[in-house]
């Protein structure tokens, strides 16, 4: 079974996105620039997340619901709970972008769970591409 090439564009081309999105966050993160750097961890997230959902159910995710309808579903179907606490800490980082309310510790503990979450969907998609025969 091999990946439809329409697929594989919009991955490569979400992988790109997140590609910058890390680098612009590895550059906010140094500089100290707290609410950049956690709108950054959520392009990383939404990315990620709809990376899988086109390997999944064939389409992105487009909406701030259908990204936790998604996580809902994943933790349904992998049964690791931990993605409800992880995704609401990248929900706190997003409304951080526009109010800027965390201090340093604050940003630093979700970060963490940030970066948590983007490993666990690193993996997913993996072993979705796996299957296809794709070793990233």
């Amino acid at each position: 079974m091999s990946l439809p090439e329409d697929l594989l564009k919009k991955l490569l081309r979400r992988r790109y996105i997140i590609e910058k999105y890390y680098e612009n966050y590895l550059k906010h993160l140094e500089s100290r620039e707290y609410d950049k750097a956690s709108e950054d961890l959520w392009g990383i997230v939404n990315n990620l997340a709809s990376m899988l959902s086109l390997l999944l159910v064939g389409k992105p995710i487009g909406k701030h619901d259908e990204l936790r309808k998604f996580i809902n579903d994943l933790i349904s179907s992998k049964g690791d709970v931990r993605l409800k606490e992880l995704l609401l800490a990248c929900e706190r980082l997003h409304a951080n972008f526009f109010h800027n309310f965390m201090d340093e510790q604050q940003f630093e503990e979700h970060r963490v769970k940030a970066e948590e979450l983007i490993s666990i969907l690193k993996k997913y998609i993996t072993d979705e591409l796996q299957k296809y025969g794709i070793i990233i």
